[in-house]
């Protein structure tokens, strides 16, 4: 029988403090994707994005430039369907945003999840 306790198995992984938590992309992204629940939540995810991002290392920074991308880019979008949304297209603006904001989430948390950066300039693409 092995003891693992003894140092024969991996270590336990770190747990994040909570300042540790705040000072995440995936956070952001946790708080966009509850924005469609609670849209303060997206509000609260741009602001993190801007006070992490100055200190923040060239790979979380470059998740904050992307959220904080996403976030402005997406309240044109959502803005733009609001006030056409008496005719037929704002309907069809907001499903758009909607899915563009979904998909550009699921790609950037991906992407940190798996240790890469995003992009530099990926414009109004998803990413």
């Amino acid at each position: 029988m092995t003891n693992t306790s003894a140092g024969g198995g991996p270590p336990p992984p770190p747990t994040p403090s909570a300042s540790g938590l705040l000072q995440s992309p995936q956070t952001v992204y946790l708080l966009y994707f509850g924005g469609f629940i609670l849209a303060v939540l997206a509000l609260i995810g741009v602001v993190l994005a801007y006070v992490n991002r100055d200190s923040a290392q060239p790979l979380d920074r470059s998740h904050y430039d992307f959220q904080i991308a996403t976030f402005w880019r997406g309240l044109v979008i959502l803005a733009v369907g609001i006030v056409t949304v008496f005719i037929v297209v704002g309907w069809l603006i907001i499903l758009f945003w909607a899915i563009w904001t979904i998909v550009r989430n699921i790609k950037g948390l991906s992407a940190f999840g798996r240790g890469q950066p995003m992009p530099a300039n990926v414009g109004w693409g998803f990413g």
